[in-house]
């Protein structure tokens, strides 16, 4: 690249016509010379458009007077002829003054004459060397020169008014001119304007148009995967039907099997009573002679299957057949539930499909309404867009109406399938019953052969009992008692350990509670006498810095009392004796808060005499403090005694507190259900802690606060005025009786201080705020250097004295940048005050001459630069 080349070439291929460069564009510091370049090149004579209309308002007639002419003359605009036309043009004007005053062309050197300096009381005219007298009114060039030096004066004025006039309507139309090319210059703008409006309008016309046609487009491959998903939808519900129909012909089939095998265990069944009918038969005899050992077994089976219940704390072989059925039913039932549950997912899936679609197909109807009103030419294609989004939704609309039908068949599915299972179910129950009754002879059997064991046992355990004499158990009921008479009594044993090892672990957590206290309570007294020690050290400052004020305030009243005194004596007829009674006052006023303030101090050491009268503090704060020590202790041993009757409460609250856990489990329930709330019949007026109550309470506070003040101040100011009508004894002994009573300036005091906290948050608040805003300030500017950095390519660093530093991505050295200043007026003007190097700003010189100064377009540069970066890293990388 050539950088030096390049902007002449431009300069050659630009025309030599110079644009007025807006405000918002940035300057630079050489603008002024070239604004005068342009000045000097709107002096110049008018162009051809410009010298046709100017002719139509200036060109009269020529041949005869008082007529205008339409003769058009026109001007040599070529370079050499410009100062000759700018000289020539106005004396070939055919104006009405020259009509009337029968001047021609051919006297046309006469406003020359009149625009030269004339000789005063001339008796000739300067026009030819002659000496022709000129004769005004009649226009004759050839009378006597009698006639004009008659009156010479008189003709002198004439010449000079007529000049005036002349040169008055030749800047008449030198301002005619003016003001025709200026309004030729704002048609040409307007013009100009109007077609770059024309083309954003065509351009916005033409992306309208795209928009709707991929709108159109998209439309289009909708309705296309609408009709595909009927047609998967159609699909299925055929598949499903089939599946169906499979299924019930299988479940129909299987029923029957089972139906068959059911009638063939009954009839298992009924062969298995015959049977046992006649065993029993066959077996009577023996039954009648065993009956009696029969029912001792039965009584021992009994007394072992509550023995077995007892130890393995299980129910029966039926009960756990039960139960086992009945978690296999939860089971299934669960498993029903999902599977329902994930069919209500698809078809609310497909409905919400459906919906969304038609919203599409809505939100595409608002986004053409706009250009209903910019092209008249689309409404009829937005009506048949209408139209087809109709035509879309009554589909939706029977899509719909199918997947509710696809919706009752499943549901009619659900209910032959319940059927089935419920089939299955008994089919189910009658195979249970048959492994019942089998493991039921089982157990017969062995309780037939424990019975024949046990029987053994008891008759070898009679003959030893009658041999030795012993009492033991003979009998199995026997047995079974004293086995459970054992087990109750070692229950009870645990229940008894059991309440002991409750009792240990509940007085355990009353001795640490107590311990803990005590510790809490003996670091509150450290703490509270560590406080009375400082309010003795500050007591103690205070009443010296009391008394150091009290010496300070009788020296100064002294002092005052000299100055008084003095001037007294020594401006005996101006001194101010109001302004003397006024510091009287004051005096008396300071003695009045000193009194009351001694009368607190003793009314502080009384009220601690009485609540301590086994101590004597040696001051009023010491009293307090000791005062509200035994307060505490007090306080303390209360609590002790509160705490005694709460631990006994516990036990009590307890079972409360389990009743309200249910309480608060089933209200939460029904809060979790909805079923407290209705939003038809319940309605919310307002929140308890708002903004409103806030500044309400603030307000309120603040008024009852002012109204306090208020009404103190007024008493006070009752009472000095009271002061004021009195004599001064009456004063003193109102001052005594007043004494104890509250100051009015301590509600103000509290009121600025309550203010001053106020004000304090505020400020708290402000400063977190603009800590915040500065934050935010920093992480938004470093963003956005980002974004220039990755985006335009330039890297912006922020100087100490307003300007801005620019380096590109891909400069060479760091000292290839520049650097921009705000313009005088600050309104976001920027020009370029210089750069990282010189020289590398020298050799920028012929771009900065051509896109800067001449051009005005600092992008322009800004963009030039980037580009011959990028490509001299692209040749020194090759």
């Amino acid at each position: 690249m050539q950088p030096s080349a390049r902007p002449e070439k431009r300069k050659a291929a630009t025309p030599a016509v110079t644009a007025a460069v807006p405000q918002s564009t940035i300057t630079t510091r050489s603008r002024a010379p070239q604004l005068a370049r342009n000045y000097s090149a709107n002096t110049l004579p008018p162009s051809t458009v410009i010298r046709s209309r100017f002719r139509s308002i200036t060109e009269r007639l020529q041949t005869a007077p008082g007529t205008r002419g339409t003769k058009r003359h026109m001007v040599d605009e070529s370079p050499s002829a410009t100062a000759e036309n700018a000289s020539a043009w106005p004396l070939s004007l055919e104006t009405p003054i020259r009509a009337t005053s029968g001047y021609s062309n051919a006297t046309a050197p006469l406003i020359d004459t009149l625009l030269r300096p004339q000789r005063l009381f001339a008796h000739i005219s300067p026009l030819n060397d002659t000496k022709t007298p000129v004769r005004r009114d009649t226009g004759d060039y050839g009378s006597s020169a009698a006639s004009i030096q008659q009156s010479p004066a008189r003709s002198i004025l004439e010449s000079v008014h007529r000049e005036s006039e002349h040169i008055g309507k030749l800047e008449a139309l030198r301002r005619d001119a003016e003001r025709a090319k200026f309004e030729l210059r704002q048609v040409e703008m307007d013009h100009e304007h109007e077609r770059i409006d024309a083309k954003r309008t065509q351009q916005r016309l033409e992306a309208d148009m795209a928009a709707q046609t991929k709108r159109i487009e998209k439309l289009e491959r909708d309705r296309k995967w609408l009709f595909e998903q009927e047609e998967q939808l159609a699909e299925q519900r055929r598949a499903v039907e089939r599946d169906m129909s499979a299924q019930r012909t299988a479940y129909e089939a299987r029923i029957d099997e089972m139906a068959e095998s059911a009638r063939g265990l009954e009839q298992r069944l009924d062969d298995a009573h015959r049977a046992m009918r006649r065993l029993k038969a066959d077996h009577a005899d023996q039954v009648d002679d065993l009956h009696t050992r029969l029912t001792r077994a039965e009584r021992t089976a009994a007394e072992r299957q509550a023995t077995d219940k007892q130890q393995h704390g299980g129910g029966s072989p039926d009960v756990a057949s039960m139960q086992y059925m009945v978690d296999s039913m939860r089971r299934k039932l669960r498993t029903k539930d999902q599977d329902i549950d994930e069919l209500q997912r698809r078809l609310r899936t497909a409905l919400s499909g459906n919906d969304a679609n038609a919203h599409d197909n809505d939100d595409d109807d608002t986004a053409a309404l706009p250009l209903r009103e910019r092209a008249v030419r689309l409404e009829r294609d937005l009506r048949e867009q209408c139209e087809y989004i109709k035509a879309v939704e009554q589909q939706n609309n029977q899509l719909r109406s199918k997947v509710q039908s696809l919706t009752d068949i499943a549901a009619k599915y659900e209910r032959e399938r319940e059927l089935a299972n419920s089939l299955q179910t008994k089919v189910d129950r009658l195979e249970q019953r048959q492994e019942e009754y089998a493991e039921a002879e089982a157990r017969f059997t062995a309780l037939q052969q424990e019975r024949e064991q046990w029987d053994r046992v008891f008759r070898e355990t009679g003959d030893t009992n009658k041999q030795t004499d012993q009492r033991a158990p003979c009998s199995p009921f026997a047995a079974a008692k004293t086995m459970t008479s054992q087990k109750h009594r070692i229950q009870l044993l645990e229940t008894k350990l059991q309440s002991l090892q409750d009792a240990r672990e509940s007085g355990n957590q009353q001795l640490q509670q107590i311990t803990d206290e005590a510790q809490a309570y003996k670091h509150e007294c450290a703490r509270l006498e560590s406080n009375l020690n400082a309010e003795k050290t500050k007591a103690f400052k205070l009443d010296a810095s009391r008394q150091h004020a009290v010496r300070e305030a009788e020296f100064l009243r002294t002092q005052l009392h000299s100055y008084d005194h003095e001037e007294a004596s020594l401006m005996a007829g101006n001194y101010d004796r109001q302004k003397a009674i006024r510091i009287e006052q004051l005096e008396r006023f300071i003695d009045e808060q000193r009194t009351w303030i001694a009368s607190l101090e003793s009314s502080v050491g009384t009220s601690s005499d009485t609540r301590n009268t086994a101590t004597d503090p040696p001051s009023g704060l010491e009293a307090v403090s000791a005062s509200l020590l035994q307060g505490y202790r007090e306080d303390a041993e209360a609590k002790q005694n509160e705490l005694d009757g709460l631990r006994e409460e516990h036990q009590r609250l307890r079972g409360c507190y389990e009743e309200l856990e249910k309480e608060t489990a089933r209200l939460e329930h029904q809060v979790g259900a909805g079923l407290g709330y209705n939003p038809r019949t319940t309605r919310i007026l307002q929140l308890i802690d708002n903004p409103a109550a806030q500044d309400y309470a603030i307000r309120s506070e603040k008024l009852k606060a002012m109204s306090a003040e208020n009404k103190a101040l007024l008493e006070r100011i009752r009472q000095l005025e009271k002061q004021q009508q009195t004599p001064l004894s009456s004063t003193d002994s109102s001052n005594l009786e007043d004494g104890t009573e509250s100051s009015p300036f301590f509600h103000t005091i509290d009121n600025l201080r309550t203010e001053n906290q106020s004000l304090t948050k505020q400020l708290e608040d402000s400063v977190k705020l603009i800590s915040r805003y500065k934050k935010e300030w920093k992480r938004k500017a470093a963003e956005l250097r980002e974004v220039i950095y990755s985006i335009l390519g330039y890297r912006v660093d922020f100087l100490t004295n307003g300007s801005v530093r620019f380096t590109s991505t891909y400069a060479a050295d760091v000292d290839q940048s520049f650097v921009f200043t705000s313009g005088d007026d600050n309104q976001g003007a920027m020009r370029l005050t210089g750069g990282g190097s010189k020289t590398y700003l020298k050799g920028l010189r012929n771009d900065i001459r051509y896109w800067v100064q001449e051009r005005g377009s600092i992008p322009g540069f800004m963009a030039t630069i980037t580009l011959q970066s990028f490509e001299a890293q692209l040749d020194q990388a090759q």
